[in-house]
């Protein structure tokens, strides 16, 4: 049970949500051309709830959350912590030979997985040979980056792969079969899987360019996790339940490790756990970036993918839910259509 869990027997008696107004708000979306498909699951009250539209064509249909698949390898980290616990404080270059003696290989778990290494790398080319990349990151120094070290600035790619590359060192497997066997299939989420060039998501994201739709290239989803948004929030319904990580675990990630920093990648002041982004509204509702909504709690946490979608879970009320949109806009539409879509579903849990 999450420590401190609102007790359901507390909570204010009301119907069940039919999520109406929600789904109309999804459908009109749609027909005036913010997006091209949707796929949205809510678990509320042991119920799942389950919505797909445009070119989503089920419930079970898998699609890229790109970023927002990233807790799924924080939970995995703890996971293989809760066995070893003396890496924590150990630098990746003990566990990574190819990074010894450079910056990076001097940085540990809490920096990379906090996103305060002073390094980002939007554009490393995750296609590219292993070696190739372990050369890349040796040579990477915050100036090269334009920021200084320890810096807090979102690395959507670099920092990912050190971890992968140490998990699978760690874990003397591959890091997505680790991920598989260690995660998704304790949280009930076994038909999710990692994208490759060898299988990708049944629904290929489109993004807004030149006044039109356009397919997004699907190498950009390599590595990323792909299912649907119920098996989504079911990994996020099953960490509120304490059945993936013990207590101390569950605890540590989620606490605020990294707290009052303005993000030098996003431009905003925003608090992470381990691997995770923690409800930062305090900050700003109507502007935090990747946020759950003006409505959520202070103690919600989850993680946002890159203009498309989100995943959370809220245990103040029991809440877990990941809603993906298909069709990457602008950064300054996606938050406030996101933002709106999560307020009224917030409203219609009331």
């Amino acid at each position: 049970m999450w420590p401190s869990v609102t007790n359901r027997a507390t909570l204010r008696s009301s119907p069940m949500p039919d999520f109406a107004r929600t789904r109309l708000l999804l459908e009109k979306g749609l027909a005036e051309n913010h997006w091209t498909g949707f796929s949205l699951a809510i678990s509320f009250r042991k119920t799942l709830y389950s919505f797909v539209g445009g070119n989503v064509p089920s419930a079970e249909a898998s699609v890229c959350w790109l970023s927002a698949g990233k807790p799924v390898t924080s939970v995995g980290i703890l996971r293989l912590l809760e066995q070893k616990p003396e890496l924590w404080h150990l630098p990746m270059e003990a566990t990574l030979p190819d990074l010894r003696g450079s910056y990076a290989g001097g940085l540990d778990l809490l920096s990379i997985l906090t996103h305060r290494t002073g390094l980002r790398h939007a554009d490393l080319d995750l296609t590219a040979a292993k070696a190739t990349l372990f050369e890349i990151l040796a040579g990477s120094t915050p100036d090269k980056c334009q920021l200084r070290a320890g810096q807090p600035a979102y690395d959507p790619r670099g920092g990912w792969w050190i971890l992968h590359q140490w998990l699978e060192r760690n874990a003397g497997m591959p890091w997505q079969d680790f991920l598989s066997r260690e995660v998704l299939h304790p949280s009930g989420a076994g038909g999710m899987f990692f994208a490759s060039s060898d299988r990708e998501a049944d629904v290929p994201m489109d993004e807004w360019k030149g006044g039109r739709w356009h397919p997004a290239p699907a190498v950009q989803g390599r590595g990323n996790l792909c299912g649907s948004a119920s098996a989504l929030a079911r990994f996020y319904l099953t960490l509120l339940s304490g059945e993936i990580l013990q207590p101390d675990s569950l605890i540590k990630f989620s606490r605020r490790w990294r707290e009052g920093e303005k993000d030098a990648t996003f431009g905003h002041t925003l608090d992470f756990g381990l691997g995770i982004i923690l409800d930062s509204n305090r900050y700003g509702a109507s502007t935090v970036p990747y946020g759950f909504g003006t409505r959520s709690s202070d103690r919600t946490f989850g993680h946002g993918g890159a203009r498309s979608s989100v995943a959370f879970a809220d245990p103040e009320t029991n809440l877990a839910a990941a809603i993906w949109l298909n069709g990457q806009v602008p950064e300054n539409k996606h938050q406030p259509r996101m933002r709106g879509i999560l307020d009224l579903m917030r409203e219609e849990l009331t």
